[in-house]
């Protein structure tokens, strides 16, 4: 039980030192970039993962819509990015849970 946990909070704590780094580069200086903020979004996106159905019915292409819609909803809204920037963001993320998996051996909660 004990290692579940701690197995959880590892990749909680890496998944939203991702998500910091990956806003960080996206948008310098925003203001509401913080670890903390960074840590709850990541609960928000791995629940809405769930919600989604994305992870259990990962083929069918609704579940994915509904969930691009929800992450791009909540990234935009609490860090205050445009489209764009949320784009980028998405892509950023893939490459840092990639390097992250890479180096650590660790999938972040989005590279599932």
């Amino acid at each position: 039980m004990m290692r579940r946990l701690s197995a959880f909070v590892v990749r909680w704590v890496l998944s939203a030192a991702v998500l910091w780094v990956a806003v960080g580069l996206v948008s310098p200086g925003n203001p509401g970039n913080t670890f903390a903020r960074a840590l709850l979004i990541s609960v928000i996106l791995s629940v809405a993962y769930y919600l989604t159905l994305a992870k259990f019915l990962w083929f069918l292409l609704l579940p994915w819509l509904l969930y691009v819609l929800v992450w791009l909803a909540t990234v935009m809204g609490t860090y205050g990015l445009g489209f764009l920037q949320a784009f980028l963001l998405a892509l950023g993320l893939v490459f840092l849970s990639w390097l992250v998996e890479w180096l650590f051996g660790v999938k972040t909660f989005r590279s599932e």
